[in-house]
């Protein structure tokens, strides 16, 4: 009896852990969106049941500049519905991709000013474990596929995709960050299982996150000053090293030839971007990027305020409505998606949503270095770390991707909310 009223108690006490956990287990796995809402909303559903009377919504104003950041993106978004090309797809992600997911960061910002150190500490052995989980389950997948150069992606996108690269490089964030706890010979493993991770991801951008996560450890946070620059340089002139040898490689990975072809690329037009393809033997992939990219920056040039249409998903119909009476401008091959969300955030909402939207990047840098330098809790020293070096790795892939809308954003908000939260605490003590 003792046993079961002991259970009965624990379930009662952290079934908000619970459901948590059920939803970031689901966030990198596809065709799980049920079970993530679902989840979600039975922990804000016990969350608010447990603190609707000590609410402190005032406290939000504290962030005024996100705020502001909100509003301007809103205000931006609403005003896209006048030139969208479909404005039921422009309401949908106003809803759920910038409402919702402002609703959701500032539920996890109170969530966390109104509960204990211990219950934050919960919360990131929750994500350490989830990271962790899912960096074996995507080794496992690569190995039953024979390894290189198979492009693994866990229970997400295998088969290759920048989606699970994304995961795998705030698992090796998280890896880093716990360097700073006293758990730090455990943990080398995990840094190695997260780099095997990555290669196993086998995709470009996954790779360049990797590097640029490194060089910037090893630029702020490694205390002997000799072994860090002879480390910082050598990543440096490895790259450089790298860049130059790859003229050998294949073509995915051919730095060398993409960047000598881009001085060529003024004297194309988006829709003949084909021809670089087969004359300079570039990738269909590069190639398709570029030619989409370029149509963007011309448009932009010429009108860089008015938004287009709110909705990553709109670009296909947008870009062709917007070139129909410069069909040259009109990229030879169109997706969706631009393939780029600070090009895509820049296409449909101008040059003041792309501003709003790097802002709202760079504070959460700005607030995590805060929490990861001067913190004196453990927990939030490495929570702060982390989501240092996951933003960054974030960041890089954005360039690769549109990919603020999915499950990489429903997780990268609560995160946001979470550190928000442990910074007033911090302030407030």
């Amino acid at each position: 009896m003792n046993i079961i009223n002991s259970i009965k108690n624990f379930l009662i006490t952290y079934v908000d852990l619970i459901f948590l956990s059920i939803y970031f287990f689901s966030l990198p796995i596809a065709h799980a969106t049920s079970i993530q809402s679902i989840s979600l909303g039975f922990f804000i559903i016990v969350f608010l049941i447990r603190n609707y009377r000590n609410l402190h919504i005032k406290s939000i104003l504290f962030y005024k500049n996100i705020l502001i950041v909100f509003s301007v993106l809103l205000i931006l978004s609403i005003l896209s519905l006048l030139f969208t090309p479909d404005i039921k797809e422009s309401l949908k992600e106003i809803k759920s991709e910038l409402i919702r997911s402002f609703i959701v960061m500032a539920i996890f910002f109170l969530y966390t000013i109104l509960n204990d150190k211990k219950r934050i500490k919960y919360i990131l052995y929750i994500i350490a474990s989830v990271l962790l989980l899912h960096t074996f389950i995507n080794i496992f997948i690569w190995y039953t596929h024979n390894t290189w150069p198979y492009r693994a992606g866990g229970l997400l996108d295998s088969g290759g995709g920048e989606r699970f690269g994304i995961w795998a490089t705030y698992a090796f964030a998280m890896s880093i960050a716990f360097l700073f706890s006293k758990y730090k010979f455990y943990v080398l493993p995990f840094i190695a299982l997260s780099i095997v991770s990555i290669v196993a991801n086998n995709t470009r951008a996954t790779f360049i996150a990797l590097i640029l996560i490194l060089f910037v450890y090893f630029l702020l946070f490694y205390k002997n000053r000799l072994i860090k620059y002879i480390i910082t340089f050598s990543i440096i002139f490895s790259l450089l090293g790298f860049i130059v040898y790859s003229q050998n490689f294949p073509t995915r990975f051919n730095a060398y030839k993409v960047i000598n072809t881009i001085k060529h690329l003024k004297d194309y037009s988006p829709s003949q971007y084909q021809t670089l393809e087969k004359k300079y033997k570039l990738g269909h992939s590069t190639v398709s990027r570029l030619a989409m990219w370029d149509s963007i920056i011309l448009y932009r040039t010429q009108e860089p305020f008015i938004p287009k249409g709110y909705g990553r998903f709109l670009y296909k119909k947008s870009i062709t409505e917007t070139w129909q009476n410069r069909p040259e401008n009109i990229p030879y091959r169109l997706y969706a998606q631009a393939h780029n969300e600070y090009l895509g955030t820049l296409y449909s909402l101008g040059i003041l949503g792309l501003l709003a939207f790097l802002y709202f990047l760079y504070f959460n840098l700005k607030i995590s270095y805060k929490t990861l330098k001067y913190s004196e809790n453990t927990i939030f020293k490495i929570f702060g770390t982390f989501m240092f070096l996951g933003t960054i790795g974030f960041i890089v892939s954005l360039i690769f991707g549109s990919f603020f809308g999915d499950s990489e954003a429903k997780f990268f908000y609560p995160l946001y909310g979470i550190l928000l939260g442990i910074y007033l605490k911090e302030k407030q003590t």
